[in-house]
């Protein structure tokens, strides 16, 4: 079983980056490493010599990211100064997907990104919003994954399931704000804020319509949905860079893995959608289209296993190099936040408890 390694940081924003450099230093570097060689990988793959740009491009959105957010900045400062690493490249590597996009496009699928849901609460056990997702990228990456539970001086509380010296991935606050993300790819990038960035940012909020607020009106690096729910409802926002489509959660379920579902943002996708979207997003609709959930039968969409590499559970022994590297549930209106690390059937399950009364 993968177990999830999981830190309490507390303080001003500087000294709960600083705790987490210094507790997961090796963790750090470790990733650093491990993700600039996957993207000299990728972008040699696609004959592109253009791995000199990501210097520039982390400069200028760690500058973007300092006016737009101050606590996020100064959070991901302490982060880097503690571990001993360049901050500009450490941005860099955490938002990977949005800032090599931004350097080269590529002619072919590579799959990597998540199966994401909200479920309304007409259609589960406790009458009550469910969010939930998986979260699927380089196969090494399951090495750095952890769970962070911040106690910030001023704002919420927050549990994140991330990468070590990461900002917010999944995650959860003291008032049941819930995000979520999965990858998408279109044409219209730009220099901006990194997806990760985006979601630390907007789950300072109080509300999900604060935080959709948020995220529609940042400048955005590139394409992401981004899932936000509480106990009064849930909105999912497909995002490319400039655009963003608004899906409110009615009386069925919203699902969505890596490709995109807007036919205006279909027309700039860069390349078509891979077999493992496809598959994930088809079998995720079809288990989600009748009955009613709780955590169990949640956990069990995430656990599933019905077509092999092609699944919803993506094992590191299919061979393929992207695996789930975490899993994530919440009940926004109970404050239950459960995450694993690795597959959802692989990995130990733990409840990630809130301290403060939200």
């Amino acid at each position: 079983m993968y177990e999830l390694d999981q830190l309490t940081v507390e303080g001003d924003p500087k000294a709960m980056g600083q705790q987490q450099g210094e507790a997961f230093r090796d963790r750090v570097r470790s990733l650093v490493a491990h993700r600039l060689d996957e993207t000299t990988g990728y972008l040699a793959q696609r004959s592109s010599d253009r791995m000199h740009r990501l210097e520039e491009v982390g400069h200028r959105c760690l500058d973007l990211l300092e006016r737009w957010d101050l606590p996020g900045w100064q959070e991901h400062m302490g982060v880097a100064e503690a571990a001993g690493v360049d901050p500009a490249r450490l941005l860099v590597i955490l938002n990977m997907t949005d800032t090599r996009d931004l350097v080269c496009w590529s002619p072919e699928g590579d799959d990597e990104g998540c199966t994401a849901m909200s479920i309304p609460a007409d259609r589960t056990e406790a009458s009550t919003v469910i969010m939930a997702q998986s979260w699927d990228l380089n196969r090494g990456d399951i090495d750095h994954v952890v769970a962070v539970h911040r106690l910030p001086e001023e704002g919420p509380e927050t549990w994140t399931v991330t990468v070590a010296g990461g900002p917010t991935l999944i995650g959860m606050n003291e008032h049941g704000l819930w995000v979520g993300t999965t990858n998408l790819k279109t044409g219209d990038v730009q220099l901006g804020i990194g997806y990760m960035n985006l979601l630390h940012r907007a789950i300072r909020e109080r509300t999900h319509a604060d935080a959709a607020a948020t995220i529609e009106s940042a400048t955005r690096i590139a394409a992401h949905t981004y899932w936000l729910g509480d106990e009064q409802g849930a909105v999912q926002l497909e995002c490319s860079a400039t655009d963003v489509v608004r899906r409110e959660l009615g009386a069925d379920p919203i699902v969505q893995t890596n490709h995109c579902l807007d036919a205006a943002h279909q027309q700039r996708q860069p390349e078509q959608p891979g077999p493992s979207s496809l598959h994930r997003f088809d079998r995720a609709t079809a288990m989600l289209a009748k009955g009613a959930f709780d955590l169990d039968s949640v956990r069990a969409v995430l656990s599933d296993r019905s077509e092999g590499a092609l699944s919803i559970s993506r094992h590191p022994d299919d061979g393929q190099p992207t695996t789930t590297n975490a899993c994530a549930i919440g009940i926004p209106a109970q404050r239950v936040f459960e995450a694993c690390r690795g597959p959802a059937d692989l990995g130990r399950w733990v409840r990630l408890p809130f301290t403060r009364g939200g």
